[in-house]
């Protein structure tokens, strides 16, 4: 007696618009051209979400709000962590201030890749960065930040980390919302019910 076909699998369906979170930052590394980064992700075909994170946010709230998300974007900083509550298969898109390239890989960027994620790194120029005014475009601060770090960490923090703030290039950021877009189309990402974890397949 012949056994009965299985049902035939289903790719589990994405939303029409992917959900995509974006970190937002109060004190440095603020993204001051925010409101044109939501309109950027809508048009790339993002459903966007911003968080402001405060101490008091609670972690689950957290881990719901990425383990749902489709794609994250942040400025470089602690809050990129949260990027282990993501599915694999998922994108993180990390925007780089001007002289945190070394920490942004190593402490996210590989990381994120070894787990699984689609990384995209926003390399913030020169120009788009708040040290241009503060200290010059042309200047050693801004140009060849390696001077600075070399220095230590300490001065590397007070300039790069604690007195910088970021306008990114719409047009730029769009290229990597668009790439971020594909990469989602052509991968299925499903979560299981309560205690059957999740998975990702690439179609």
């Amino acid at each position: 007696m012949p056994l009965p076909l299985a049902p035939p699998s289903r790719p589990c369906p994405r939303p029409a618009k992917p959900k995509l979170l974006i970190f937002i930052r109060k004190q440095n590394r603020v993204l001051l051209n925010l409101p044109h980064v939501v309109t950027a992700c809508r048009r790339a075909g993002f459903a966007p979400h911003v968080m402001n994170l405060r101490r008091q946010t609670p972690l689950p709230v957290i881990h719901a709000a990425l383990a749902s998300a489709d794609a994250m974007v942040a400025v470089h900083g602690a809050a990129v962590t949260h990027f282990l509550f993501m599915r694999p298969g998922s994108v993180l898109l990390q925007i780089v201030p001007v002289g945190l390239d070394w920490a942004a890989d190593a402490f996210y960027g590989k990381p994120a890749q070894q787990l699984g994620l689609e990384y995209l790194e926003y390399k913030v120029a020169p120009e788009e960065s708040s040290l241009a005014a503060e200290y010059g475009l042309n200047s050693t601060v801004v140009r060849t930040p390696w001077v600075i770090s070399s220095r230590g960490w300490w001065e590397m923090k007070k300039v790069y980390m604690d007195r910088q703030n970021v306008t990114v290039n719409i047009k730029r950021f769009g290229e990597l919302l668009r790439a971020a877009r594909t990469h989602l189309k052509n991968t299925t990402a499903c979560s299981k019910g309560a205690g059957g974890g999740a998975t990702a397949a690439l179609r």
